[in-house]
């Protein structure tokens, strides 16, 4: 729809201002947009090129000639020339002027306003009885030879220039259109004047106008989408339905694509060009790399003229839709995935620790994008329609308190500012007091006498990295928030292709706009350092956040953008997208502070009271982890572990979450199955 065009003073003055114009044009009492009588032939076809790039088509036709104007209603010229941005999907338009020549016109009939100009406070006269919405009937009296009016005025020939333009219009549809046009003028009451017929646009047009439209040829093929291996994910039949060949394999993170209705084709922006029955993304990669994979439709784009055929003056050939690649590792999203299927809600997200490449996002329960398309697995089972658990990505798209799982965080923060040193003793008590509230070990348990972090880190002690968290914040308030910002905490991490939830980071600014349970806005305080230092309180974060962080200890300071799709290729081989690995930020902390938290992350797996130590018993290869139990106000809590290996040499991080898990712990529950993820990897 054409927007309803600002006043005609506002639009000079807009010209006068992109022009750099010394002879602004003046306004009509019948708000008319006129120019004045010393504008120069290349100035007035800049007025008007100018008029019509920024949509102004009502004051366009207020410049033409005015024996123009008495042929075409103004209605009917600007609804041609919205038309024509409508339905390429007009974004901008760019000119080029050449240099005017001498030219003649043939003789023609002058309306009575071309003969002496009119004051500037003259009513407009009524405009005639029009044929149609766009012309009007023709003036009398024209003639191929020279003829004399009533008064004795010669009508013509009729001296004038010509102009050379170039318009480029850049659109949604079809690129760049070019169109070299010759603009006619010749002298009126106001000076030069352009002289313009539909034909101008398109010849096809003619004298007599039309209209456009656009014809679409058939739909074009989506594209593939594979893992990093070549196993095919998605593809269409040729029946035209799309399929995943791996049913449940990666579902949420590929998502599913299913025909557009008419009444949703009908609802997209007329540029995005979609049909009815044109299949569409709808969830994971397949919405999120859908101008990937849609591919584009032929079309031409047709001028009709009224009482004549329609052709075609601009033509796109249709390209099918590009293969798109992912970094999934499908060996370790099947067994990241079978490892969580007894679980009703549960998440593991599995990166390189290198590049931020994602090699598995499993979440449950599981689900079969072919329950979409199809109603049935390849095999002809019937499916239910998935529940809105089977349709969250639980890795990217539901944020968990981490429990225990957070306590490197704390160390970190701690050994950054300097309050910490592998030196450090604390106690491990049963339990610890903080302005009156007592917090506890999980189950009471204590280690005797003073311990080191490392120690107290594979206890998961919360009576020493509660009270070391007060030493942090008594140093610097904001260092450990800080730090877990630094981490990716509380924001996405950039994935892009999937949707994804930013957790919650409980700093000093949350709590000013946050407010507590009893409806007040508290700030920052000891308690809500504490309750961070041991991942609960408020904080929240997902699993890819978390295998994100992991990932940063495991190659000692670079926090990863993750990679999901790593290319995309056309249908002739072309390279569309490649995506490199990029590093988001680097983590302030030195060689050796790193290299003291990685060796209290191995403890956890390795000391006799280590709470991971059962899981990797017998495994071969060194693990650094942290378990986490993190409360839930409820009787189950979630179990978490977090983990990469070789310690010594990472090349694997696994995340794994299990929500609500009956007398769960992260070491006896979640441990396990992030040992059988990685002995897929290691042992294949």
């Amino acid at each position: 729809m054409r927007s309803v065009p600002p006043s005609a003073a506002t639009a000079g003055l807009v010209l006068a201002v992109l022009l750099g114009a010394t002879l602004p044009p003046v306004t009509t009492a019948a708000g008319a947009l006129v120019l004045h009588a010393g504008v120069q032939p290349r100035a007035a076809v800049q007025w008007f090129l100018t008029l019509w790039r920024i949509g102004e088509y009502d004051h366009m036709h207020d410049v033409i000639a005015a024996a123009d104007r008495e042929r075409y209603t103004q209605v009917g010229f600007a609804d041609l020339h919205a038309r024509f941005a409508e339905v390429i999907g007009l974004t901008d338009m760019q000119v080029a002027i050449g240099s005017p020549r001498a030219a003649a016109r043939p003789p023609e009939a002058r309306p009575p306003d071309a003969l002496s100009p009119p004051p500037l406070d003259a009513p407009s006269p009524p405009p005639p009885i029009a044929r149609s919405r766009f012309a009007r009937p023709p003036v009398s009296g024209s003639s191929p030879a020279p003829a004399i009016d009533p008064q004795g005025v010669v009508l013509g020939p009729v001296p004038g220039q010509a102009v050379p333009v170039r318009l480029t219009f850049q659109s949604t549809l079809f690129g760049d259109i070019v169109l070299d046009r010759v603009v006619e003028l010749t002298r009126g009451a106001r000076g030069w004047e352009v002289r313009w017929t539909p034909a101008f646009l398109f010849p096809e047009l003619g004298a007599t106008g039309g209209t456009f439209f656009l014809d679409r040829g058939p739909l074009p093929a989506r594209g593939r989408i594979l893992a990093a291996d070549g196993t095919v994910l998605a593809e269409t039949r040729a029946d035209g339905v799309r399929v995943y060949p791996q049913e449940t394999l990666a579902g949420q993170t590929v998502g599913y694509a299913t025909p557009l209705t008419e009444a949703e084709a009908a609802a997209l922006p007329a540029a995005d060009a979609y049909a009815a029955g044109q299949l569409a993304g709808r969830l994971g990669v397949e919405a999120g790399a859908e101008s990937l994979l849609r591919g584009r439709a032929s079309f031409s784009f047709l001028a009709a003229p009224y009482g004549g055929a329609a052709r075609p003056v601009v033509e796109r050939s249709a390209i099918p839709g590009a293969d798109v690649v992912l970094t999934l590792r499908p060996a370790l999203q099947r067994t990241a995935e079978a490892a969580l299927a007894p679980y009703p809600e549960a998440a593991t997200a599995v990166v390189d620790p290198h590049t931020g490449d994602i090699w598995a996002l499993a979440s449950a329960p599981a689900f079969n994008p072919n329950a979409m398309t199809l109603g049935t697995t390849l095999a002809g089972v019937p499916l239910a329609a998935p529940s809105v658990d089977q349709l969250l990505n639980h890795a990217t798209e539901s944020a968990y308190p981490t429990g225990s799982s957070f306590k490197p965080f704390t160390l970190a923060a701690a050994l950054q500012i300097g309050v910490a040193t592998p030196a450090t003793r604390m106690p491990c008590q049963p339990t610890w007091n903080l302005n009156g509230f007592t917090f506890h070990n999980y189950l009471d348990h204590l280690l005797p006498g003073f311990v080191s972090l490392v120690e107290a880190m594979a206890f998961s002690c919360n009576t020493t990295y509660m009270p070391l968290s007060m030493v942090v914040y008594d140093q610097d308030v904001d260092a450990l928030t800080d730090l877990i910002a630094d981490f990716g905490f509380g924001q996405p991490t950039g994935i892009g292709w999937v949707p994804e939830t930013p957790g919650v980071l409980p700093d000093a600014l949350w709590y000013e706009e946050h407010p507590r349970s009893s409806g007040a806005l508290v700030p920052f305080g000891p308690f809500d350092q504490v309750q961070l230092a041991i991942g609960q309180g408020s904080f929240l974060g997902t699993q890819l956040q978390m295998a994100l962080a992991y990932a940063a200890f495991a190659n000692r300071g670079t926090v990863w953008m993750p990679r999901l799709v790593a290319t995309a290729t056309g249908p002739d081989g072309e390279s569309l997208l490649v995506t490199r690995p990029r590093v988001r930020r680097r983590i302030a902390m030195t060689p050796d502070q790193m290299e003291y938290l990685v060796t209290a992350l191995q403890a956890v797996t390795t000391y006799s009271y280590g709470t991971g130590t059962a899981a990797f018993a017998g495994f071969g290869i060194p693990i650094a982890g942290k378990s986490g139990t993190a409360e839930t106000g409820g009787p189950d809590p979630h179990a978490l572990f977090p983990a990469f290996a070789p310690s010594d040499d990472p090349q694997i991080v696994v995340a794994t979450l299990l929500a609500r898990v009956h007398l769960g712990t992260g070491g006896s529950d979640a441990a396990p199955l992030v040992r059988r993820v990685m002995a897929a990897y290691f042992f294949p």
